[in-house]
């Protein structure tokens, strides 16, 4: 008989065979019990585990500070702003007096942060305090007056600025009142202030203790004011044994020569126009139809008789302009009036033109300079200083049948939207990236970047805005 073979039921094992494990953990209570406890302690443990690795970790400032650069830093560019300059001109004024003034030092500050209106007096390297300042500028004061007696002029009746007026002409006397800084610039700006205070008497007297002092200066045997001189204001600044600043003596000839006419004093006016006649022959471009910026006179160490700094920057220029206007418009002398037509519209078609931003960049080299080439132009930011043009580049519309309205009108533009910070706290920072962006400060708190309002550039601009916004323009 065929043997049957029969089929093992399931879960028998057979002898001597041992009981597989997942059999005898669901038989086992005491491997039950112990599932449990691990199922409760386990996420415990993991948690403890994971705040150890957060908060036991070496803390790095520096690396945490680095890594949220990117998101710290507003995009103020992206921000609503009004494009009505008299609503500008009045949001700066308004911040000048609410945050740029320092009671204890009796001055406008140099700049105070936006993220952090206690820091003031900002550089690369750090912020001062209100309570401790190191370093004060009182051409801020002077120009802070100048706007606000120009802001009064432009809105009769209007008495807001009052208060910060009779708090600030003191000051700007006892600064000012006798001043002999050979800047040419200066004459200009008492001017307005003479014109807008309505107190021709004291200011005139002022203009002409200053105009007096320059004309004392000049070396009748070059026809020029010269002496040492540094390259820079900052790190890096060798002094020159003897030279001049073009833009300032070429303001201060133009200055004697507005001088001399509008008091009497030919004297005045025949060393302006030779001062005048002295720096256009040294430093003038003709190639590029712009001036450099440092002429050497004489120096052991770097020669003789050349334009050695070959820089032609935006806000130096503008000054430039706005003095050959100025003077040439006053005195109806159209060889000034002709000299900056051809600077304006060398810088119509100039690549120191952003076209895709608007404005300008900083600077160009007219020759080889600090290891650039002939036409280096330097585009690694924005002065706002470069709003001196637009003072000019207004004054120039008006003589010349708005000449120059698309330039103006692009230049305005830029001003708003790229280089005004708006509210809170606005007003304009000294410097930023091309496309507006501001300023990487990588030494800085949070944010790290330039986030301070500058008085002097606010003033600029002031002057900028407030040009357009004269319906008459007084010489």
């Amino acid at each position: 008989m065929q043997q049957q073979t029969q089929e093992r039921p399931p879960h028998e094992d057979k002898p001597g065979q041992l009981t597989p494990l997942w059999q005898r953990y669901r038989t086992s209570k005491r491997a039950k019990r112990w599932t449990y406890i691990l199922m409760v302690i386990t996420p415990v443990i993991l948690l403890i585990i994971s705040m150890c690795t957060i908060f036991g970790r070496h803390f790095d400032p520096s690396a945490e500070r680095s890594h949220s650069t990117t998101r710290r830093v507003p995009d103020y560019k992206t921000e609503p702003r009004s494009t009505d300059l008299n609503v500008l001109t009045n949001q700066v004024l308004t911040d000048l007096n609410a945050h740029g003034y320092d009671a204890g030092y009796q001055t406008i500050l140099i700049n105070w942060r936006k993220s952090d209106t206690s820091q003031v007096n900002c550089s690369p390297d750090g912020c001062s305090t209100r309570t401790h300042l190191t370093r004060v500028d009182t051409a801020n004061d002077l120009r802070d007056l100048e706007n606000l007696y120009w802001y009064k002029e432009l809105h009769p009746g209007n008495t807001s600025m009052d208060d910060y007026i009779a708090r600030m002409l003191p000051i700007v006397r006892t600064e000012w009142g006798n001043t002999v800084l050979n800047k040419g610039w200066v004459y200009f700006t008492l001017l307005r202030i003479r014109d807008y205070s309505h107190d021709a008497a004291y200011w005139d007297k002022t203009i002409q203790h200053w105009v007096a002092s320059q004309y004392a200066r000049i070396d009748p045997k070059l026809g020029i004011q010269h002496g040492a001189i540094n390259t820079t204001a900052g790190a890096g600044n060798i002094t020159l044994a003897d030279g001049y600043r073009v833009d300032h003596a070429l303001e201060t000839g133009l200055a004697l020569v507005d001088a001399g006419t509008r008091y009497n004093h030919p004297a005045w006016t025949e060393a302006g126009k030779r001062d005048v006649a002295v720096v256009t022959r040294d430093s003038y471009n003709q190639h590029f139809h712009l001036f450099g910026r440092i002429y050497l006179i004489n120096d052991p160490r770097y020669g003789s008789n050349e334009l050695l700094d070959t820089q032609a920057r935006m806000g130096e220029t503008g000054q430039e302009l706005e003095a050959l206007l100025r003077t040439g418009a006053y005195t109806k002398d159209n060889e000034y009036l002709t000299l900056a037509k051809e600077v304006l519209d060398g810088l119509q078609n100039s690549p120191l033109r952003d076209r895709q931003h608007g404005g300008f960049y900083f600077k160009i080299f007219l020759g080889p300079y600090m290891g650039k080439s002939v036409g280096f132009v330097d585009k690694s930011i924005k002065e706002v200083q470069q709003m001196h043009t637009l003072i000019a580049i207004h004054l120039a519309n008006q003589i010349f049948n708005h000449h120059w309205a698309d330039l103006e009108e692009d230049v305005t533009r830029n001003a708003i939207q790229h280089l005004f910070l708006p509210a809170p706290v606005p007003g304009f920072t000294y410097r930023v990236r091309t496309n507006g962006d501001l300023y990487p400060c990588p030494k800085c708190v949070q944010p790290l970047a330039e986030d301070w309002v500058t008085s002097e550039a606010d003033n600029i601009a002031l002057e900028a805005f407030q040009t357009i916004l004269t319906k008459k323009w007084q010489l």
